[in-house]
């Protein structure tokens, strides 16, 4: 790969749409490192086969992305898109944002930090209330059941 943007497109391309889990071991370095909304969930390294795996079970499939950037700067490069969710099998078809900062090095990522709207993916899979910001934002609570 030539720049870092094709290696992080080529990690988008061949793990989300091709199920090749295969290259991630080339693709990650042993220690890279996570930061974001669920890093605490899955530790500070990085597991990207989980990671996936876990995303694609919980949308019934690999979603379709749509990259509003997808720019390089130095060893950075910086992704904000939109998760069009189109096969979910219990779901109407449904969208939420993101963005996904890389770091690579030597040809291999070494840190990710990722941040998806977590809300709006919850309204679509039906876990949360639909507009459950802008109540939270008035002050009501959610009661869970």
């Amino acid at each position: 790969m030539t720049s870092n943007a094709e290696l992080v497109r080529f990690w988008f391309e061949e793990v989300w749409y091709r199920d090749n889990n295969g290259i991630l071991e080339e693709m990650f370095t042993e220690g890279t490192q996570a930061t974001g909304p669920v890093s605490s969930l899955m530790g500070q390294q990085f597991i990207a086969s989980d990671f996936v795996t876990t995303m694609k079970a919980l949308l019934g499939g690999a979603p379709e992305f749509t990259f509003g950037v997808f720019e390089e700067a130095g060893p950075w490069v910086i992704t904000c898109f939109d998760v069009h969710v189109t096969s979910h099998p219990h779901r109407p078809p449904f969208d939420f944002d993101g963005q996904m900062i890389f770091k690579v090095e030597n040809g291999q990522i070494t840190a990710i930090h990722s941040s998806l709207n977590y809300i709006k993916l919850f309204e679509g899979l039906g876990q949360m209330p639909p507009d459950t910001l802008p109540v939270c934002l008035s002050g009501a609570k959610l009661d869970w059941k």
